[in-house]
């Protein structure tokens, strides 16, 4: 399964497919006894239970002036939350639960001021606290075992996940400045937004591939790093009204640029990445409908960019894993067919694009591609007002 091929940098060989593709043991398939016991052991660890109550409060104050809007506000979110985690010794899940609770509150502050210029151009400054509580599984999920599947990045043939009971949430001051330009009686804008986040307790997911009686493991828990910013300029333009050959035309774009870095302990050393968690570069959106009063519907193309970001940390950097950098066109018509029924047909992905997970110190090799293909969907949509 893995040849005799290693990358620069990397202590561990590239998966091996010869010219007829990935050979399988099928046989591998049937219930033994031995498959019989690994089906339980992975249904009892993945049977965690986990329960969270929230009770928030909020008071707003708002102040006008003829041409400026303050508004300040505060939110308290509490949290009480419970989970059951499955157990297991020797490999072998056993039927208990091992109970953790936990409880935090956080007050959340809030400002704004929005400003009315002349020429139809609005100034909009804020500040806010906002925290983002880890799912469930992050915290209730056992350390669970599983070899001979594959993995989300393609390298190992062993994975082992687990949760976090003593994950805290990441708690994020935020800084936003925006100034949009109002035209065409309303139906234009632009805008251009400047934001800036200083997070603290960010989640990441923590990844270590090693070897093992000859075989690749790759171990996953989820973490939380020291400090981390987030900033970035967005762009955004958008006119609901073009009028061209005597057709009718909506368009809009935004692009957003991103920076950020992030400390973060491997466990024994204190690293940094240059990006965030799920954090790409570059993304860039933008759509174009054109109407066709003939048929009473329209015909619209979107497509998006999404650069290439990480998935998760590695004990050392080239064990990071991510996503590919993407690029996506989709494709829509639909038409009236009765007076509150009409027919839309869609067609996803019609560049075909192929995702690739990638790894590496600059997330450099793509080490798993996936196939996606196009989707073509047909929908009725019934509309009564």
């Amino acid at each position: 399964m893995y040849s005799n091929y290693y990358p620069w940098k990397w202590s561990i060989p590239f998966v091996f497919m010869n010219v007829n593709g990935l050979k399988y043991d099928w046989s591998s398939l049937s219930q033994s006894k031995a498959n019989a016991a690994t089906s339980l052991y992975n249904s009892r660890m993945s049977d965690y239970r986990y329960r969270e109550d929230v009770t928030d409060g909020y008071v707003s104050l708002h102040y006008a002036l003829p041409h400026t809007v303050f508004i300040a506000g505060v939110r308290v979110d509490n949290v009480d939350y419970t989970s059951w985690s499955p157990t297991s010794s020797n490999n072998i899940a056993s039927e208990g639960f091992t109970r953790r609770n936990g409880n935090y509150i956080n007050p959340l502050p809030s400002f704004d001021i929005v400003h009315h210029f002349p020429w139809n151009v609005n100034v909009h400054a804020s500040y806010s606290r906002s925290i983002g509580r880890p799912t469930p599984s992050n915290i209730a999920q056992a350390e669970k075992i599983s070899c001979g599947t594959d993995d989300d990045s393609g390298v190992a043939s062993c994975s082992i996940s687990s949760g976090n009971p003593n994950l805290k949430p990441r708690k994020a001051h935020n800084f936003d400045v925006a100034v949009d330009k109002y035209f065409d009686h309303g139906n234009g804008m632009v805008s251009a937004t400047f934001f800036n986040k200083i997070i603290k307790d960010d989640i990441y997911n923590l990844t270590n591939i090693y070897m093992q009686d000859g075989e690749i493991f790759q171990s996953s828990t989820p973490m939380n790093a020291s400090g981390s910013i987030l900033r970035g300029v967005e762009f955004s333009a958008l006119d609901r009204s073009i009028h061209l050959l005597g057709q009718v035309f909506d368009l809009s774009m935004n692009a957003t640029w991103m920076q950020g870095h992030m400390h973060y302990s491997n466990g024994t050393t204190m690293l940094r990445s240059d990006h965030l968690i799920y954090q790409p570069d570059v993304l860039v959106n933008g759509a174009v409908t054109w109407h066709i009063p003939a048929i009473k519907g329209a015909l619209r193309a979107t497509a998006n960019y999404n650069g290439k970001f990480l998935t998760g940390l590695g004990s050392t950097r080239d064990e990071n894993t991510g996503q590919g950098s993407v690029f996506m066109l989709n494709m829509a018509l639909w038409h009236q067919v009765y007076k509150n029924v009409s027919f839309k047909y869609e067609v996803q992905n019609l560049s075909n694009t192929h995702f690739n997970n990638v790894i590496g110190s600059k997330l450099q090799y793509t080490n798993n591609t996936n196939y996606l293909g196009r989707g073509v969907y047909f929908h009725v949509i019934l509309d009564y007002k």
